[in-house]
């Protein structure tokens, strides 16, 4: 290759390399400082597969590609490798400068239900692949056209097997099938889920046409006024705020007259979602993207807090990371996600609280656990595990950090209804089960577990320090209900 040519393609790999970004930029609002050539997607900029499968439908058709030409979750770690893969796919022809339009907010799927068509044995696979993409893309949230029937759908579309076990629940309730194919099967792709399907359909009943649901949208409910505010003037951090127990627990610190501050890494429109709601309805809050297991993330997070806030008095360290699943689903970098995440986020986190609290005369930190680090439950070994360690840090912290004023307390919750339950596969038998091996029958709320966090940050227990409250409704004291239901009956 010649000097020329050769500084032709460098050349327009940059330029591609630049379009590639600035379509990240659209999709993710992210700024384009952040989007660097060689950041990691996922670890580094939060950017989960759904998010990647919008920025590759974006790319394909500013460069007019066919998406299947664009690299897959781990083949697409960083924007370089994208670009690169374009360039390839591009040849060496340079291509003129796209003008990536402006971002617009995503619009979410309209949540219906294509006709059914009765299908009977012998009929061919390719009937059924039309709905199994079509329930993909509901409950994925990605761009149909990426969901290529024969596309591994661990390794080349990021969709892990608690995804995959909500959409199997999904498509055989709209099938009006009792049971799914067992997981062991390893179906990989759509194609292989499609066959499986149809080998247990009925050979003529036609399944029933399933009815849309309107989406519902739920307003948000004003803070209720309190003759007493126990953290008026305190400032709040929650990490992991966006959703779940996080945004039940920032709400309630608000309500408690808290200025909040909501943090979320990989559902950051979420998280802008809460702080919104928490100020629409009265409160103080303020949102701070970023992930608790990078190191420079926490440092513009609490360089924001003590510019902006002046210092902090609260913690709860409710940010989490942990493959749902057995051991034999577990890779070594799933382990190194949920320590970074539960273990090292905890620690930085509460040591970078540390010298804000005590300009401030002390505070108070929670860290969240599992009721189930101390005993078993199927398929939680990779959070059981690194929760125990979380339980073992809190007393250290507690030791450590007296000194200034600082209590550290644990909330080590069970099943919580909520979307986390939703992640187990045979989820609905599972929390029957587990309800039932419940004293009370009854499982826990978001709310339960907020009463709990509460009051550990609080006034009411200035000589609780090192304490690791479990909040499971009396779950972990039973066996029955915590193995699998194969062991259990």
């Amino acid at each position: 290759m010649s000097a020329h040519s050769s500084q032709s393609h460098t050349s327009t790999s940059s330029t591609i390399l630049e379009q590639v970004r600035q379509c990240a930029a659209s999709v993710t609002r992210y700024p384009l400082d952040i989007l660097t050539e060689h950041a990691q997607l996922e670890d580094e900029l939060g950017i989960d597969s759904v998010k990647l499968a919008e920025i590759a439908a974006v790319i394909a058709r500013e460069f007019h590609l066919p998406p299947d030409r664009l690299p897959r979750n781990g083949k697409a770690r960083t924007l370089g490798a994208i670009a690169g893969a374009v360039t390839e796919a591009l040849g060496t022809e340079p291509t003129p400068p796209l003008h990536v339009a402006p971002a617009q907010p995503p619009v979410a799927p309209v949540a219906t239900v294509p006709a059914v068509v009765a299908t009977k044995a012998g009929t061919g696979t390719a009937d059924l692949l039309p709905r199994v993409r079509a329930v993909f893309a509901r409950v994925t949230r990605y761009p149909e056209d990426l969901l290529t029937p024969h596309a591994d759908l661990e390794d080349e579309l990021g969709i892990d097997s608690v995804k995959q076990a909500e959409v199997m629940a999904v498509l055989m309730k709209e099938l009006g099938l009792g049971d799914a194919p067992k997981p062991s099967q390893r179906l990989r792709t759509m194609a292989a889920i499609a066959d499986a399907a149809r080998a247990l359909l009925p050979s003529t009943p036609s399944v029933p046409e399933a009815r849309p649901r309107a989406p519902v949208h739920a307003a948000p409910a004003p803070l209720p006024s309190r003759t007493e505010q126990p953290f008026a003037g305190k400032v709040a951090l929650v990490t992991g705020s966006g959703k779940g127990i996080g945004r039940v627990i920032a709400t309630r610190l608000a309500r408690a007259g808290a200025t909040v501050v909501v943090n979320s890494f990989h559902s950051r429109e979420d998280g802008e979602k809460t702080a919104r709601d928490i100020v629409d309805a009265g409160g103080k809050a303020l949102h701070l993207w970023g992930s608790v297991a990078q190191e420079e993330h926490l440092e513009r997070m609490f360089s924001a807090i003590r510019e902006q806030l002046g210092g902090l008095d609260l913690l709860v360290c409710n940010a989490s990371n942990g493959l749902i699943g057995p051991f034999d689903r577990i890779a070594p970098r799933d382990w190194d996600k949920a320590f970074r995440t539960c273990i090292t986020g905890t620690y930085e986190c509460a040591m970078r609280a540390r010298p804000l609290m005590a300009a401030r005369g002390g505070g108070s930190i929670v860290t969240m656990s599992t009721s189930m680090s101390q005993r078993y439950m199927h398929d939680l070994g990779c959070q059981g595990v690194v929760k125990a360690g979380v339980e073992s840090l809190t007393r250290y912290l507690a030791a450590e950090l007296a000194p200034d004023g600082i209590r550290t307390n644990c909330v080590s919750a069970g099943p919580v209804h909520g979307d986390l339950l939703g992640m187990f596969p045979d989820a609905p038998e599972r929390v029957a089960r587990w309800e039932s091996a419940t004293p009370g029958g009854r499982l826990c709320t978001a709310d339960d577990v907020a009463d709990v966090t509460e009051l550990l940050l609080g006034p009411k227990t200035q000589r609780v320090n090192g304490a690791i409250w479990v909040v499971d409704a009396g779950l972990s004291g039973t066996v029955d209900g915590l193995l699998p239901a194969a062991r259990a009956s």
